[in-house]
């Protein structure tokens, strides 16, 4: 289940203020850069650092756009002027077997572009947990549900 936990955690995800200016990000092979956590309410101490990854970006210039990290699911992002917003970037349920207990990790990305080619935000991991056993899956974890946690990242066009 840490390992779950661990992997929703990383990837793209993006906050900025969106100052009106149009920006269409071009479509191609990015890559980012991970950076602090912040507002860290799940004090989840088995995160990996991983620092750097890539993913794809295809934007059709709809005032939509997808991401395809590698290995991983592709979402939805919702274009306004400079800054986006990715609310489904990942939801899994974790059952959490023998107890009853079924953790859902929900991760929302938010950010804005600098230009066509760079983007800056962060993404947020949300977990929380239903049945009779929550508190016993969680110190198993070693977290406290409901919890959040929120990872800033830089991102850029690698290749077209």
């Amino acid at each position: 289940m840490k390992y779950a936990m661990v992997l929703l955690v990383v990837g793209l995800g993006c906050g900025g203020d969106d100052d009106g200016t149009p920006i269409q990000p071009t479509s191609g092979t990015w890559g980012y850069l991970e950076g602090d956590v912040v507002d860290d309410t799940c004090h989840y101490s088995a995160r990996p650092d991983t620092g750097l990854g890539t993913f794809t970006l295809t934007n059709p210039g709809t005032g939509t756009f997808t991401i395809t990290p590698p290995g991983e699911t592709a979402f939805n992002c919702t274009l306004s002027g400079s800054s986006f917003t990715c609310p489904d970037r990942s939801n899994e349920d974790l059952p959490g077997a023998p107890y009853d207990a079924t953790v859902n990790l929900h991760v929302a990305a938010y950010g804005s572009f600098s230009s066509a080619t760079a983007a800056s935000g962060h993404q947020r991991l949300e977990a929380t947990c239903t049945g009779t056993q929550c508190a016993e899956v969680g110190a198993l974890v070693g977290v406290t549900f409901p919890c959040g946690l929120s990872v800033n990242y830089t991102a850029s066009l690698i290749t077209r």
